[in-house]
């Protein structure tokens, strides 16, 4: 765990690693760099896709792209009552422990881009919302949070609880699967089937998704705002949404930068 500053490669060189909850913004930051600014988009979520697909699920590729990566939801997919769109919960295990796998490798394939290509610049890694799930940035030898910070400036996206509200308003209307750590995914499950019903293909899949995503919401802030504090920065999402250019980033970066080595 090292504190950046403006000698930090990924300042230096313009490399950028977003790290937030899904919906504050990542990909849309991202992809304004990369239409505006002509900066690489590295999306994890992109080459997550590609690494599930390649095998056995190839229909999946279908329509799939950086601007539309609703077949990755499909995949997972939502445990609970076959005849309401759910799987068996043994099958949504495996499919989260396969996410989970293919999160890893696609993370540590953008740090390898860098390291084979050390002068890469105007480059951001638009990782996928579920990292915090893969890493203990309490661990100065996490190797996911190692290889980003060596390679990448570790931006946390930080936002107001009202924001958070509104993700949850969002989810609350149009439910979708997501990725949990396991122990956590079964805990969650016996808690959610205690207060509702004990026979699996009863239980409403949009129920649980719910159920889980407003205990996912409170535990990825902890995790995201330990991440920034021992191997990045924070950025403010109103900050972030609303910046015009690449220049205007790498202001607020050097910033933030300069702020967080004052008060260390």
């Amino acid at each position: 765990m090292k504190i950046p500053d403006n000698e930090t490669p990924g300042f230096q060189f313009k490399r950028i690693a977003l790290l937030g909850m899904s919906g504050l913004g990542k990909t849309f930051i991202s992809r304004n760099l990369f239409k505006n600014d002509n900066w690489s988009h590295y999306s994890v979520d992109y080459e997550i896709g590609k690494l599930l697909f390649r095998n056995e699920h190839e229909n999946l590729f279908e329509g799939f792209d950086i601007d539309n990566l609703t077949n990755l939801s499909n995949f997972l997919g939502k445990p609970g009552s076959s005849s309401e769109g759910g799987i068996p919960f043994s099958e949504y295990v495996l499919r989260q422990r396969l996410h989970r796998d293919a999160e890893k490798e696609a993370t540590l394939n953008a740090c390898s881009l860098i390291e084979k290509s050390p002068d890469l610049s105007k480059i951001v890694c638009d990782t996928s919302g579920s990292i915090c799930e893969l890493v203990n940035p309490s661990d100065k030898q996490d190797k996911l949070l190692t290889s980003l910070s060596r390679n990448f400036l570790i931006i946390c996206l930080e936002a107001p609880d009202s924001i958070y509200e509104v993700l949850i308003d969002r989810f609350l209307a149009r439910p979708k699967p997501m990725y949990y750590e396991e122990n956590f995914l079964h805990s969650l499950w016996q808690t959610f089937k205690i207060g509702n019903t004990d026979t699996e293909d009863k239980i409403n899949p949009d129920d649980f998704m719910i159920f889980g995503f407003k205990a996912l919401i409170e535990r990825r802030k902890v995790i995201y705002d330990t991440i920034a504090k021992n191997w990045g920065i924070k950025l403010n999402f109103d900050i972030l949404r609303s910046l015009k250019t690449a220049a205007d980033l790498m202001e607020a970066v050097q910033s933030e930068i300069e702020n967080k080595v004052k008060i260390q």
